[in-house]
């Protein structure tokens, strides 16, 4: 395999997703111009694709590189369940400080089901608290978290996808998984414009539609020496069909391949631009706080001063993701985890 784990842009790549998100997000809740100007160029959806994209290359090689399967769900449940669990449990006590319920009303069996079913990743059984955000345009503590557990059932599908493998041919095993997801997608979109029902777009947003965003970035791990080999003209097509996707018809079927070949190209191919791993992860920690802090702020009031506002919610953003990476994440990783290396180098 021709991919450098050391010299490559996943981290920046990452970081920047993360960041686009942030921003959508800040615009959705707000209102404000200020970042309405700088989310008409950027797009959420788009962001959250990529971040699939970049999971499926990057899972698909880290279960190739444990032994053990049992190793590789350690390693799964380290990254990503302390830093969830924290930003789930810390919101849902000190939120109660925001609460214009007092102390009885507000740790209720109302506060139990909401660790409990955003602890198992059902954030859409209950996603508000007791007397919190009542004011906001927006009650939803955390919005942004739906997509952990689609993040979760891809860790649990990558064993299987790769015993499937030893049963048949691997090309065939990813490209079927993609289709069928593909018309998953169809059916959904048929379903909701011939009912009428937002329902149907809500589960096409769920592990079955997003599989072909995941998948894509597994054939591409898998098949990254012939990627590389003729990645110039793979390039060309792929940014033709997203262009012609954007602004011409839409080519929802070849979307996700398109998109994989550009995210995984800047991530691998393109020139270095720097250890940005040396600062921690951040980008799973600006990812699951910022949806709370920018409600915080239009809770307070922040605004009323843009330009402060805007600086210190920044500011925030990013002095608690450092401090979840520290103070939180870190301390669960093994010590040969990327993540840690990365800060020695």
């Amino acid at each position: 395999m021709y991919l450098n784990k050391k010299t490559n842009n996943f981290d920046l790549l990452r970081l920047a997703l993360a960041i686009t998100v942030a921003i959508v997000h800040a615009e959705t809740l707000t209102q404000l111009e200020v970042f309405a100007t700088f989310s008409q160029f950027l797009n959420s959806k788009t962001a959250v694709d990529s971040f699939f994209i970049i999971s499926g290359f990057l899972i698909f090689m880290s279960f190739d590189s444990n032994s053990r399967i049992a190793d590789y769900g350690i390693k799964r449940a380290r990254r990503i369940i302390p830093g969830y669990s924290a930003v789930i449990i810390i919101c849902a006590v000190f939120m109660f400080f925001i609460s214009t319920e007092k102390v009885s009303d507000y740790f209720n069996i109302e506060f139990i089901k909401y660790i409990f079913f955003n602890l198992l990743t059902l954030n859409f059984i209950h996603h508000s608290l007791p007397g919190v955000f009542n004011e906001n345009p927006i009650h939803d503590i955390n919005g942004a978290l739906w997509t952990i557990k689609i993040e979760v059932m891809f860790y649990f599908s990558v064993p299987f996808i790769v015993y499937a493998f030893s049963k048949s041919n691997k090309a065939l095993i990813l490209i079927s998984i993609y289709i069928l997801s593909v018309f998953y997608s169809a059916l959904m979109f048929w379903l909701s414009s011939h009912y009428e029902m937002e329902i149907f777009v809500k589960l096409e947003r769920q592990l079955p539609g997003q599989m072909t965003f995941f998948i894509s970035g597994a054939f591409l791990y898998y098949y990254f020496d012939s990627f590389y080999k003729n990645y110039l003209p793979i390039l060309i097509t792929s940014l033709s069909i997203l262009l012609t996707h954007k602004y011409i018809i839409n080519i929802n079927f070849l979307y996700p391949a398109a998109l994989a070949v550009m995210v995984i190209y800047f991530a691998t191919i393109f020139k270095h631009l720097g250890n940005f791993g040396k600062l921690g992860d951040l980008s799973f920690g600006v990812y699951i706080w910022h949806f709370p802090i920018i409600q915080i702020f239009i809770s307070y009031d922040f605004f009323s001063n843009i330009i402060l506002g805007t600086l210190s919610l920044t500011l925030s953003i990013f002095l608690i993701s450092y401090l979840s990476w520290h103070l939180i994440e870190k301390r669960f990783l093994l010590t040969s985890s990327h993540y840690v290396t990365s800060e020695k180098e």
